[in-house]
């Protein structure tokens, strides 16, 4: 075999050997100004108990064409896993020639003491498109047998589950709940005013797990909240947020994979 063909096919079976994607696109580096039009929801600050310090950690973002994260890395130092937190972050997706593109964001999250925080009240959106919904629960290792996984709840009441350590069942796993299961889990989030809390809390201790639950939904104009848990209470979370997490397991019917067999 002579000619064209006889390359294109050669390249065809030694591109993936050499590791040349065939029709990758390249990652595109956005600027701050163009990243903050994108961004849906907060990026902190958090709060912490540690002294009257302030802290700035820094996320380098990849986000997918369809605006939700890829890939995090954060600067390493702080307690907690921020990289739970920038996993639930949303922008609407960049484009380049009227095209979605795969961008590379950067950002910056404020932690500070505990005592700054200032007293408000977000008011808790209404859901007039229940079927954009998403709620998200993960929990991080720890030192130690810390239970960890991933669960998301769509508002069909789809139910996806991903368990990594330390659980009952491990790998992905999926099924549905009802709809008043759903309405009563909303609620559950209204009733801690969801919206008016931090966007986390951080204790000064070592080797915790981190919890990270979120809610969104395109019917909250273009709202997302998410709230980072590492041993939230210590540093002034409202103790029934830790209820919240206990109630996303419960209700989403993901302690069945949960707990220990």
């Amino acid at each position: 075999m002579n000619g064209p063909l006889q390359w294109v096919l050669l390249g065809l079976f030694l591109g993936p050997l050499l590791g040349f994607a065939q029709d990758s696109k390249p990652t595109v580096e956005i600027l701050e100004a163009e990243t903050a039009e994108h961004r849906i929801g907060d990026r902190g600050p958090l709060y912490t108990n540690l002294g009257n310090q302030h802290f700035a950690a820094a996320c380098e973002v990849v986000v997918g064409t369809d605006g939700k994260v890829a890939s995090v890395q954060v600067s390493n130092g702080f307690f907690g896993d921020l990289t739970l937190l920038c996993k639930t972050w949303q922008y609407k997706p960049f484009e380049r020639n009227g095209q979605p593109v795969t961008a590379k964001v950067r950002e910056s999250v404020a932690i500070m003491p505990i005592r700054e925080r200032p007293e408000e009240h977000v008011p808790f959106p209404e859901i007039h498109d229940w079927n954009s919904l998403r709620i998200t629960l993960s929990r991080s290792g720890c030192y130690g047998m810390c239970s960890t996984y991933e669960t998301e709840i769509h508002g069909d009441g789809t139910v996806l589950y991903d368990g990594q350590a330390y659980v009952g069942t491990t790998g992905k796993q999926k099924a549905r709940i009802s709809h008043a299961s759903l309405v009563k889990l909303v609620d559950t989030f209204r009733k801690v005013d969801y919206f008016s809390l931090a966007a986390g809390y951080m204790s000064a201790v070592t080797d915790m797990p981190t919890c990270v639950s979120s809610i969104s939904s395109i019917s909250f104009d273009g709202r997302s909240k998410s709230v980072l848990d590492y041993v939230g209470q210590a540093a002034g979370m409202p103790p029934n947020v830790s209820d919240l997490e206990a109630a996303i397991d419960r209700l989403s019917g993901a302690s069945k994979w949960i707990r220990p067999k």
